[in-house]
């Protein structure tokens, strides 16, 4: 199976050239177009309740939809939000994504909830990552574009722009500086990675997106009346 990933990084779109009896599995509602040798199943991947716990849990879709290829054929997928998308081949070996990252991934992959402790809850950003694991073929997508950041040692970067790491890594939350800082200064709470792996980021925060769209919606007045 080829592949190529087109318009990155703003308005992504991953082309994959799939040849008799190879498949991919995708997050509901990833597919643009495809040609007629692709056939399309759609499951409970792991059965009801790993699907229930990834869709509560994880921020994945419930059911999710394998694409086979009965002859040479095309299809194209992408992600649901407007950012870009990454690649990764993974090779007996796991990597820990943000809520709603994963895109598609080869049929060999596992994908599970991950959970990570009330610091997640604290940040903002969940109690549960999601955790792909195995051998394969791997595309996850971001809010903004993606920079990758081989880390030895420490780095510091802001919740929200987190998108996924190797568990090599390990983090702590903490604050930028003081308490002053920590409520007037917009940044919020940090995660601190320790150790070396390499870590994903997005360069744009959904959470500070939508608190400036927010500031910008109509809202109706309420008027009050009497006879």
């Amino acid at each position: 199976m080829k592949f190529e990933i087109l318009a990155k990084p703003d308005f992504p779109l991953i082309k994959l050239q799939m040849n008799s009896g190879e498949s991919i599995r995708a997050e509901s509602g990833a597919m643009v177009a495809m040609s007629p040798e692709i056939k399309m199943e759609t499951k409970a991947q792991g059965g009801i309740f790993a699907s229930a716990k990834r869709a509560l849990f994880s921020g994945e879709s419930f059911f999710q939809n394998t694409f086979t290829s009965e002859g040479s054929g095309e299809l194209f997928l992408t992600s649901a939000t407007q950012g870009d998308l990454e690649h990764r081949t993974l090779q007996n070996e796991e990597l820990i994504l943000s809520r709603g990252a994963y895109v598609a991934g080869s049929t060999g992959l596992v994908i599970d909830s991950k959970w990570g402790g009330f610091k997640g809850f604290f940040a903002g950003e969940g109690l549960f990552f999601l955790k792909v694991s195995g051998s394969g073929d791997l595309f996850f997508s971001s809010f903004g574009a993606i920079h990758a950041v081989d880390v030895d040692g420490m780095y510091i970067v802001d919740t929200g722009h987190i998108v996924g790491f190797e568990p090599s890594l390990e983090y702590h939350l903490d604050k930028v500086g003081g308490l002053k800082s920590l409520f007037l200064s917009g940044e919020g709470l940090v995660a601190k990675f320790s150790g070396k792996g390499k870590l994903y980021l997005q360069t744009r925060n959904q959470n500070s997106f939508a608190s400036w769209a927010n500031a910008w919606r109509r809202v109706q007045r309420s008027t009050s009346g009497g006879d």
